[in-house]
C-alpha cells in the first residue's frame, strides 16, 4: 500500500475512514493558512525594505478554492477521489513551501526586524503563523533560528506606555508557544545540571546588562556578543521550554537598556560631532593651526561620520558605526584638549580661533568664495550661541540632502525627515548659505528669522523629549534641563512677536506672496513653544516671565 507523508512530515497510512480523511483535511489547510501569511510576509519585506518585487507568484486563491470545493463535497463514498485530490494539493502546497523558503533565504535577519519595528501595530495571530511556517519546514540554519528568536521575542514583549517593552509572563509566554513546540520536537539536554547552568548563564547576563551604565560599557562591553553567542550555541535547543521564556526576557530587558543608553548617548554624540566640525571649518581657514596627527584624525571623523549618517538614513545603524565615531570624536576631543592653540567650540556657541593681527597699515580684503563654492556659513549670520548648534545641524542635513532638488523636494527627503521643515525655511536657508541674501536687507532679515525658527523650534522639541524623559528616570540632570529650557522659552516668545511684527509689515506693503509662509512658521514654533511650556511648567521649571 502506498505511503504518504502527513503535515509534521512522517510517513503514515492512508486514512481509512472519512474521520482520518477530514483529519488530514484539517492539517493541510492550516499548513496552507501559514504559508499564505508568510507569502504576505515575504511580499512586504521586498517591496518596502528591499525595494523590488516579490520573486514569488503564487496561486494560494486556486488551493483554498479547491479545499473549499472537497469539504463540501466530502463523504463516506468520496474518500479515494478525496485522498487523491488531498494527495495533489499536498504535493503543490511542498512545491510553494520549497519556493517560500528559497526566497526567505535571500532575507536577512536584520530585515524581518526592521519590518515588524516599523509595523504599529502587531497581530499576535500573524506572528503564530509565521512562526508555525518555519517550524513546520524543519530547518534549522542560523538565520531562521535567528528570525524564530526575533519572533519569539515580539510574541513575549507588551508596548509599555514609555516607548519600551514589557515581558509577558512566564506562563503567558508558555501558552503562547507551547502549542508550537509540541510540533516540533526540541532537542533535550544532556543532564539537568546542564540546563541549570545554561539558565543561572542567561540570568547571569541579564543582572549584567542590567547594571551597565553607558551606551559605550553595554556595546563595547561584550555581553551583547556573549549573549548573541550564547543563543547561536543553544541552536534548536533555543526552544527548549525551561530556557526560552528567561531567553526572552534577557532579550526584551536588552532591548530596552540599549534603547535608554542610545537615548542619551545620541544627543551627546551629536553634539561632539557639530563641535568638530566647526573645528573642522576653522582649521580649513586656518591650516596652521591643525597638526599632522590632527589632520589625520579629522580624516578618520570625516569616513566615520558618513558612515554613521548612511546608516542613519538607511535605518540600519549598527554598533561599529557608532562605536568607530564616538572613539574617533574622544581622539579628536582629547588631542585638541592637551594641544595648545587649538581652540575647541563649546556646546552653547562658537568660539572662533584667535588670529594674529596684521601688520599696522596691511590691507585687509575679504577671501572671495572659490568658483561654483559656497560662502562659508558664519560669514553670512551673526552669533547665536543658543541656536547655533541647531542651525549648523539644520545647514548639515540640508548639504547631506543635496543642493539639486527644489525646497519642497529637499523639505520632503529622507535626509531632512527629522527635522520637518518648511519648503520656506529651506530655502531661506539655501539663501543665507550661498549669499543670496544680504543681512541689512529687509529680505535678509525674513530669511534669517525662517531660518532661526527653524532651529528654535527643533531645540524646543528635543528638550519637550528630553525633560519628559529624564522626568520617568528620576534624573539628576532634569533640574539643569529645565533650567536649559527657559532661555529657550523666553526666547521663543520674542521670536513669536517678531514673526507677528513680519505678518504685519507684510500686509501692510502688500506682499502677501510670504504670508503663508510666515504663518505657517509662526504656528508651528507656538505648537513646539507650548508643547514645551506645559511640560515644563508640570515638571516644576521656573516661569520665564
Amino acid at each position: 500500500m502506498k505511503l504518504l507523508y502527513d503535515s509534521a512530515g512522517t510517513r503514515s497510512m492512508p486514512p481509512t475512514t472519512l474521520h482520518d480523511l477530514n483529519q488530514r483535511y484539517i492539517r493541510l489547510a492550516d499548513r496552507c493558512r501559514s504559508q499564505w501569511t508568510f507569502y504576505q510576509l515575504l511580499q512586504g519585506l521586498y517591496k518596502h525594505l528591499r525595494d523590488i518585487p516579490c520573486p514569488l507568484d503564487l496561486d494560494y486563491h486556486a488551493i483554498f478554492a479547491e479545499l473549499k470545493t472537497l469539504s463540501d463535497e466530502l463523504s463516506d463514498s468520496t474518500v479515494d477521489s478525496g485522498l487523491r485530490v488531498l494527495n495533489e494539493l499536498g504535493g503543490r502546497v511542498d512545491g510553494f513551501g520549497e519556493q517560500l523558503l528559497a526566497a526567505d533565504a535571500e532575507i536577512a535577519p536584520s530585515l524581518v526586524r526592521r519590518f515588524f519595528d516599523r509595523l504599529r501595530s502587531q497581530d499576535e495571530k500573524v506572528i503564530l503563523a509565521i512562526v508555525k511556517f518555519y517550524l513546520e519546514s524543519r530547518r534549522t540554519t542560523p538565520d531562521i533560528l535567528d528570525k524564530l528568536d526575533i519572533l519569539f521575542t515580539r510574541l513575549a514583549e507588551l508596548p509599555g506606555s514609555d516607548g519600551r517593552s514589557l515581558a509577558r509572563q512566564p506562563h503567558e509566554i508558555v501558552r503562547l508557544v507551547k502549542p508550537l513546540l509540541e510540533l516540533y520536537p526540541v532537542p533535550t539536554r544532556g543532564s539537568k545540571d546542564e540546563a541549570d547552568k545554561l539558565l543561572q548563564a542567561v540570568l547571569d547576563l541579564k543582572s549584567e546588562v542590567s547594571s551597565t551604565r553607558t551606551f559605550v560599557q553595554l556595546v563595547d562591553g561584550g555581553a551583547l556578543d556573549r549573549f548573541r553567542a550564547l543563543k547561536r550555541e543553544l541552536g534548536p535547543g533555543l526552544l527548549d521550554p525551561v530556557l526560552l521564556p528567561a531567553i526572552l526576557d534577557t532579550t526584551i530587558t536588552l532591548k530596552n537598556r540599549f534603547k535608554e543608553l542610545w537615548e542619551e548617548e545620541e544627543p551627546r554624540l551629536l553634539e561632539d560631532t557639530n563641535r568638530v566640525r566647526d573645528l573642522e571649518r576653522q582649521l580649513t581657514a586656518h591650516p596652521e593651526f591643525g597638526s599632522p596627527e590632527l589632520r589625520g584624525l579629522l580624516e578618520t571623523f570625516s569616513t566615520a561620520s558618513r558612515r554613521f549618517d548612511q546608516a542613519r538614513r538607511d535605518e540600519n545603524l549598527r554598533r561599529e558605526d557608532v562605536l568607530g565615531l564616538r572613539r574617533t570624536l574622544d581622539r579628536i576631543l582629547d588631542q585638541t584638549e592637551a594641544t595648545p592653540g587649538v581652540a575647541l567650540p563649546m556646546s552653547g556657541g562658537p568660539e572662533p580661533l584667535e588670529v594674529p593681527a596684521p601688520p599696522p597699515g596691511a590691507a585687509i580684503e575679504d577671501e572671495p568664495p572659490a568658483e561654483g563654492g559656497t560662502v562659508p556659513f558664519p560669514v553670512q549670520l551673526p552669533p547665536d550661541p543658543l541656536l547655533h548648534d541647531y542651525i549648523n545641524k539644520i545647514v548639515f542635513t540640508l548639504e547631506l540632502a543635496g543642493a539639486d532638488r527644489s525646497p519642497e523636494e529637499t523639505a520632503a527627503a529622507k535626509e531632512a525627515a527629522t527635522l520637518r521643515l518648511e519648503p520656506s525655511e529651506v530655502e531661506a536657508c539655501q539663501s543665507l548659505t550661498l549669499g543670496r541674501s544680504q543681512s541689512g536687507t529687509l529680505a535678509g532679515q525674513r530669511d534669517l528669522l525662517f531660518l532661526q525658527g527653524a532651529a528654535l523650534r527643533v531645540r524646543l522639541d528635543e528638550e519637550a523629549k528630553e525633560i519628559d524623559r529624564l522626568q520617568r528616570r528620576s534624573s539628576d540632570r532634569l533640574a539643569e534641563l529645565l533650567e536649559r529650557a527657559t532661555q529657550s522659552l523666553q526666547r521663543a516668545a520674542e521670536m513669536e512677536r517678531r514673526f507677528q511684527w513680519f505678518i504685519e509689515d507684510a500686509l501692510y506693503r502688500g506682499e502677501t506672496e510670504y504670508l503663508e509662509a510666515l504663518f505657517r512658521s509662526r504656528f508651528r514654533l507656538l505648537r513646539a513653544y507650548s508643547g514645551l511650556w506645559l511640560i515644563h511648567n508640570a515638571r516644576g521649571g521656573l516661569s520665564p516671565f
